[in-house]
This record gives structure tokens, sequence and C-alpha cells, in this order.
């Protein structure tokens, strides 16, 4: 028995930082379980997946085989008919070396072990990276290396995954819709989301492995792999990013007419916009700085740019010559016809040349015996090899983010693609891999000689500000065909977090409880609006994240408010609690207004414009709003008390008593020297007195 897997049968509160759960099949039943017992080692597929995780892995980290499969009958639970996920347990061991490629590990396996099997919590790809930060994965690696039982009474009730649930299955497969709108307030983290989001769809294995709590989020460890990993996908086009507006149209989303000069003579040649490429890119499954014909062909661009021309022959025999000046369009010379007579050459299309090698037929494509020949040459010269579909689990999956989705005009932008964005409408393999019947596909206005569809491995991402437009005023289309992913303001993320006694969390709850009373749910504050002065918190200190607290309420919340409440500064001073700062003495009141972020005084028409003003008013008397100073000597921006006010009732009436107690000292000191003077002037009437009375 391996010295470092022995167990005694009890779960073991010493876990290491890491553990790995990999599977031994290539396929459906190519098992490899004997054979890496046997060799002492395990190695990964042929398919090129997992390199960078496997590399990852150390020497003394612990692993164990597994194989994932589902069963209904014959469990050792009751599940009421329902699938159940299991998982074998088939191997531990020890690793003992690395070898940097991403395939080959040396393993010390463990000779006496007997297949265990697991239920509920698994996970089907290849590689499970599992870190002992729940109790159900402390519990899993019990149970596999520890020889503890399972307890199935905790893994067949209701386990949240995200925002989707899982009963009697909380197998970890995340579930991404392939249409999708983060929407919510400002501040509440969509752009943020949307990183991970994107992330969990391109690459949900190495999302997996890094092991992200859904309740409480990324670690700023895991964030900045995240981060990195998403840098990397964006790198790599699978990733894009676009911002909708009121002026974005088709021609920049789709494809469009651009002009452009060769020459001095201007062309109008069409370019395809972000939704195109992408569509195309997804379509061949591939990154496209690993597309061997793209790279062919834009060294092939590059060198008739560096000529004058390149000569090239036709399969019947005719010579011509190809030049290229850019924009999306060869330019081809036959060398019977005189250039004079010709001008700028026949058009190329350079997409016809893409579209040949994508298997279009050559019936729809334009100057087609000029396009075979630019092929051809493209292949022979540049060893290209015959394009080849991405066949099923071969197709990587790309992410179109689409901020502020709802500032644009969704029938402008999309067209007749709306309909082809379904999940029903998409083009692609399905998991049994077929294609899917009702895939549709339409010819662009455009470029009619051509096919264009939307592939099932592209993922649309959204983000809606609410406060801009509400859900309720979507465009009935688009609500039809996205998922809705609600993201309200998290307080909770700010629990036992205080800069100088300020409670965030009650902060942030109680100002949008107001708000939400006010106005809406949809307008309420973000949580990550704070975030800086946590951020500040860690890193400079309280009295800096105090410092950073004001600025945010200066440039971010209370613009924020007038934009929401139209400049109406009283609702503000509810939402921040200005109003209760109040009692029945004059005096008091004065002095509770040096607390008050907003203040207010009361006059009449008269004292602006005199008594014969002639303004024909309801009322005769005006409220005047004035916002505190935030740089003021004592500014109420710059008391913590007064902060802590807004939610705290018991912090209000001390801020009161302390303004009556203030009151009554300044009238103390009054009376005090009130009677001071009064006791001079007697004490100098008698000095006069006396100086009379004097003979």
């Amino acid at each position: 028995m391996n010295s470092q897997l022995e167990h005694d049968g009890t779960n073991s509160e010493n876990y290491d930082s890491v553990y790995w759960f990999l599977g031994a099949s290539y396929g459906s039943t190519d098992d490899q379980t004997e054979r890496f017992l046997k060799d002492g080692i395990w190695q990964n597929g042929s398919d090129d997946k997992f390199l960078d995780i496997i590399k990852e892995i150390k020497v003394g980290d612990k692993v164990a085989i597994k194989s994932v499969y589902t069963q209904i009958h014959g469990l050792p639970f009751e599940n009421s008919g329902k699938m159940a996920s299991v998982m074998d347990i088939k191997a531990i061991g020890v690793v003992t070396k690395n070898f940097n490629d991403g395939i080959t590990l040396n393993v010390d396996w463990q000779t006496d072990y007997q297949k265990r099997t697991w239920y509920n919590y698994t996970y089907q790809p290849r590689v499970w990276q599992v870190f002992p930060t729940k109790w159900q994965r402390k519990a899993l690696i019990d149970f596999a290396f520890n020889h503890a039982e399972q307890d199935h009474s905790k893994f067949t009730k209701v386990v949240t995954l995200g925002d989707a649930e899982e009963v009697s299955n909380n197998s970890v497969n995340y579930y991404v819709p392939l249409n999708s709108i983060l929407y919510g307030p400002p501040g509440t983290g969509k752009t943020y989301q949307s990183i991970e989001a994107a992330v969990k769809a391109a690459e949900p294995e190495k999302y997996s492995s890094l092991d992200i709590d859904d309740a409480e989020g990324a670690t700023t460890e895991q964030r900045e792999k995240l981060t990195l990993l998403y840098k990397k996908l964006t790198g790599a086009g699978r990733i894009r990013f676009v911002t909708f507006h009121q002026s974005y149209g088709y021609e920049e989303f789709v494809e469009g007419l651009k002009a452009n000069t060769d020459k001095g003579q201007i062309s109008y040649d069409v370019e395809p916009g972000i939704f195109k490429n992408i569509c195309d890119d997804a379509s061949k499954g591939i990154e496209p700085e690993q597309d061997t014909f793209e790279k062919a062909l834009n060294q092939f661009k590059e060198e008739l740019e560096e000529s004058t021309a390149l000569t090239l022959s036709t399969l019947k025999g005719h010579d011509f010559s190809v030049q290229y000046h850019g924009n999306t369009t060869f330019r081809v010379f036959p060398e019977a016809t005189i250039h004079d007579d010709l001008g700028r050459g026949y058009p190329v299309s350079i997409d016809n040349v893409r579209n040949l090698y994508h298997g279009v037929t050559s019936k729809k494509i334009y100057n087609s015996s000029y396009v075979k020949s630019i092929l051809n040459h493209i292949k022979s010269t540049y060893n290209v090899d015959e394009y080849k579909a991405p066949k099923l689990g071969q197709a990587k999956n790309f992410v179109l983010i689409i901020d502020e989705i709802n500032r644009g005009n969704i029938s402008k932008i999309f067209g007749e693609l709306i309909t082809l964005i379904e999940p029903s409408k998409r083009s692609g393999l399905d998991k049994q891999g077929k294609e899917n019947p009702e895939a549709l596909a339409i010819y662009l206005p455009h470029t009619p000689d051509e096919k264009f569809t939307v592939p099932n491995n592209l993922y649309i991402i959204g983000t809606m500000n609410t406060a801009d437009r509400s859900l309720a005023m979507m465009d009935t289309a688009l609500r039809r065909r996205f998922d809705f992913v609600e993201m309200m303001p998290k307080p909770e993320l700010f629990k036992d977090k205080t800069v100088k006694g300020i409670h965030l969390q009650s902060l942030l709850r109680t100002m949008n409880e107001r708000i939400e009373v006010l106005y809406d749910r949809e307008h309420t504050l973000g949580h990550a609006f704070f975030m800086p002065v946590i951020e500040t918190l860690k890193s400079e200190g309280e009295d800096e994240a105090f410092v950073e607290l004001q600025h945010v309420f200066k440039n971010k919340i209370i613009p924020l408010l007038e934009e929401y409440f139209f400049e109406d500064w009283n609702k503000i001073r509810l939402v921040l609690g200005d109003n209760r700062k109040t009692t029945k003495l004059s005096d008091v009141n004065d002095e509770l207004k040096k607390t008050m972020f907003v203040q207010a005084q009361t006059k009449k028409y008269s004292s602006f414009f005199g008594e014969n003003h002639g303004l024909d008013a309801y009322e005769d008397e005006k409220t005047i709003y004035q916002l505190a100073s935030f740089t003021d000597e004592g500014s109420p921006w710059a008391n913590e008390e007064v902060y802590q006010a807004i939610y705290d009732l018991g912090k209000l009436k001390a801020i009161i008593k302390k303004a009556e107690d203030t009151v009554k000292a300044k009238a103390e000191a009054e009376r005090k020297k009130l009677e001071e003077a009064n006791s001079t002037s007697v004490e100098e009437f008698k000095t006069e007195d006396e100086l009379v009375s004097q003979p």
C-alpha cells in the first residue's frame, strides 16, 4: 500500500491544497485504467484539451481515476425514479513526475484499492481539480482517499449551483444559455460578471478548474486567474466585445458597404461586421490564429503587396496576373486582354476564396475560375490541407459580449438575424452528433451568393442597465430569445465591513430600501460603488477608506440620485435621512443643519423680489435646497456619525441629543455672560454712588 495514502476509515481534517480526479476513457468505451495502473502512469487524450491544466499538477499531488455516468435503477437511496449522476472511483495514487507536456504523469498507484461508487456530486469532463473548500468537496475527498462513507441524505437534497437548481443530481455541469442578458441597476457588476460568464461559456472545463464559489464569488487569486484566462481568450479571438448605442446599425454589426480608394478610384466593398466575423470563425470551430488557411491567405496578401503582380493559370490554361492593393478583393488581369482596356481589372472577392475552401459550390461564386486558381495556388504553395469540418466535441466555443444592449435599436441592428439566434434555429451538431434539422440559413443582402447561419457554439451575452430602460420596455423579439439574469445590489457582500464605525452593508441596504419606495427597485444603487472603499480599506487603512467613501458619495451617488429624481432634492434628502433631523425647537433645528447633507431653507417670495412681485402662484414661499460642501471645515460629509445616522436610529437620536445639548450649552453660556455683564454694571454703579457721597 502506498504510504502516502494510508487511511484509518475516518474523515481527515488535514487536507492537501488540491486533489485531482482524472478520466481514463478516450471515447465512450476505450478505458485505459488497466494500462495506467500497469505502467504507473496517467495520460491525457490526444485532442489537445486540458494541456495547461495538466501542467499545473505537481509532484506529490493526490490523483484518482474516475468514470462518470448516469443511473436510474438500483440506487442506494430513494430517488423517485429520477436519474442520478454516478461516479466510480477506480484507483488512487500520488504523482511522482510531471513531464510538463500536458499529457503524461508518472503515478505511484495504490495497488490494493477497490473500486468505490459515489453519487450525485460529479463532474463529467476528463480533468477535475478539486479544492477542499466546500463540505461537498471535503466529503468527496474523504470518500476517495480516506475510505469514508457517503451520506446520501445530504446529496439528494436541492443544491443551488449558480442560478440553476439541480435536484438529486449535483453534477458540476454549468448551464450556460446560448443567449443571455445580465440586467440590473447601475453598479451591480454586470460588465464585471460578463467576464466570468464569457469564460464559463468559452472554456467550461478551465472555468471549473478555478473552483469559484457560486455564493461567495471569486477570491482575489481566482479573479486574477479568471482575468488572465479572459485576456487569453480575447487575444485568441474567441471572446469579443461590442457596445451598442443609438447610432449603431446593421452595417456595423452584420455587414455593409464601405467606400475604399485604389489609385484614386473609389470602390464600394462589402465589409463584414463583428457579428458576421465571429459567426464565420465559430462555424470553423478553431481560433483564428490557429487557422492554417487564414495564415496562408494573409501571407499570400503580404507577398502580393510587396510585388507588382503574380502570374497564375486557370484550370483551362489561361494565364492571368493577380494584384492586391488592400481592402477585400484581389484584382485579376487576364494576359489575353490589354490592361488598359480592363482599367482596374476583374474583382475577385477574398471572401469567395474562403467560401470555396470551406465547401461552397463554385456555381454560386463570381469569377469562379480565378477564385479556384488562387485557392489552388495558396493550398499548394503554403501546404494547406483540405478543409475538414469540426467533429462532435472538437469545435471551440466563441462568445460575443454586447454591452448596453438595450441602448441600441434591436430591429435596426439585428435585422432578419433576430430569428437565427434562437437556439432551435442554430446550425451545427447536437450532442448526438446530428445536424439540427430546424437550423435556418439565409442570404444576406450584400452577399446573396453565400448562405449565412448562426452556429450553436456561439454564445451571446448582453448587459442591460435597467436605469436606462425598463425590462418591460424591451423589444419583445429580444425578450423572447434571451434568458434574462437579474443582477441586483448585494449589500451582504459588505457584511462585517466597517469604515470609521460605518456599517457599509446597513448603509447601502437602507438607502436602497428608501429608493425603492420613492422610485422602484430598478433604480437602486449597486454594490460596485462601494468596492473602491473596500479595496482602499485593505490596502491603505481606515482613514483613506473614509476619504474614498466621501469621493464615492460626491462623484457617484449624489449625481446618480440627481438623475433618478430629476433634481427633486427633497427626495434625495429622504434617501439620506436628512428629513429626520428635526425637533420642535428652531434653535436646535438650526444646529442640526450642520449635520445635514442637503440643507433646506424656506423663504417667502417677497424676500427675493419685494412685496409687489406680481407672481401668480398658489404659494407665496419657496424651499431652497443646498448640497453641503465637501471641503468646508465641519462638513457633514467628513463626519462619520452623520453617515451612521442614515441607517442607525440610535445614532440619529444621539445627534439630535448632541444638538440639543449644544443649544443648551450656548444658552447657558449666554446667560452667564449676561449675568456677568449685569453684575459688572451694578458694581460700577455702586462705585459711582460712593464717589458722589464722599465730602
